[in-house]
């Protein structure tokens, strides 16, 4: 089992019998190891896979809100990655707890959960350190019941973005790939104006939906699908979509795991590289995979930084391997499939 599983193991004595919400868990087997009623709510798709055998869907929600589970005891949040999607999962959780009732957070070390008591805050007097093992930590607080009802809209952000050729009103909500403004990648990889292939278009690791809304506009001959492993970026690009007056397919994938059917082309501004950690056998899996699914002729175009040794790679896994636009950071690449 994950730390943060290991750590809840620990603590079997708190959750036994008892109705709990548990919130972001990795796929595990700790809701079968730990007996208690769980209702697990998660945003990654991967989670989804890999829990549903364990619970039915009235237990197991994948969504970008979480579901309205009434009567809890308890509730637990394993802290993500982003701290702003921990607050916005906090707000939708402590509404739905009575006074009294425990909100447990627990989290690596290095992922945040030092900031476990300002996070708790708002919605209890004090919090408490129950556990410290396997580079984890586990916090209590006793919620105030004072929590407000939640909005999604006040969580929501919505700008406007100027291209040379359009304009995109985008909507985005926290822990979405760069939330609120454009990411230098994507901004290069959408300078570049040279057509795409006819046919059909695949938007890998969507986000909030800007490359496929630009590129649909400006390739009137192609039809887009937009996949992500992420929840709220499904939602998001779905907004996006449906504001800019754009028509494409949106669903979940983990990996390319649910993408069906030949591509005349694929777009990505790939969520590969950490910033930290330079592997990119994920990367070198996904050029491997994404071959399978182009058609003859069909194009890869991808946007990553420079310093990752991207072109060696596509040139074994697709074809030669064609730098379209580049600044001092990142590079926009292109390989057309042989045919």
């Amino acid at each position: 089992m994950d730390n943060t599983s290991q750590i809840l193991e620990r603590s079997a004595e708190l959750f036994a019998g008892k109705r709990v919400l548990l919130v972001n868990p990795t796929a595990d087997s700790l809701t079968v190891q730990l007996p208690a009623q769980w209702h697990v709510w998660t945003w990654d798709y991967a989670v989804w896979l890999g829990l549903n055998a364990q619970l039915d869907a009235e237990h197991l929600s994948f969504s970008h809100q979480c579901p309205a589970v009434g009567e809890l005891d308890a509730a637990v949040l394993v802290m993500p990655k982003a701290l702003e999607r921990a607050e916005y999962a906090l707000a939708q959780i402590a509404p739905l707890l009575q006074a009294g009732c425990p909100l447990y957070l627990v989290g690596e070390k290095k992922g945040g959960i030092t900031r476990a008591e300002k996070l708790m805050q708002p919605y209890a007097k004090y919090a408490e350190k129950l556990d410290s093992a396997r580079h984890c930590q586990l916090w209590r607080a006793a919620v105030n019941g004072q929590a407000a009802q939640f909005v999604l809209a006040e969580w929501q952000k919505q700008f406007t973005l100027e291209f040379s050729d359009q304009s995109v009103e985008l909507v985005s909500l926290p822990g979405v790939f760069s939330h609120g403004r454009l990411d230098e990648g994507s901004q290069l990889l959408l300078e570049e104006t040279k057509p795409l292939p006819k046919g059909k278009v695949l938007d890998f690791g969507c986000g909030a939906g800007v490359l496929a809304t630009v590129l649909a506009r400006r390739n009137p001959g192609s039809q887009f699908e937009l996949v992500d492993v992420d929840a709220l970026a499904l939602y998001c690009a779905t907004q996006t979509l449906q504001r800019n007056g754009v028509e494409a397919e949106v669903y979940p994938s983990d990996g390319l795991s649910d993408v069906h059917g030949r591509l005349a082309a694929v777009v990505s501004n790939p969520p590969f590289h950490t910033g930290i950690k330079h592997d990119t056998s994920i990367a070198e899996r996904f050029f491997e995979q994404v071959t399978r699914n182009l058609l003859p002729r069909g194009e890869l175009r991808i946007v990553a930084n420079g310093f990752l040794k991207y072109p060696a790679l596509i040139e074994t896994h697709i074809g030669p391997c064609q730098v379209l636009r580049e600044n001092n950071r990142f590079k926009v690449y292109s390989a057309v499939a042989p045919g």
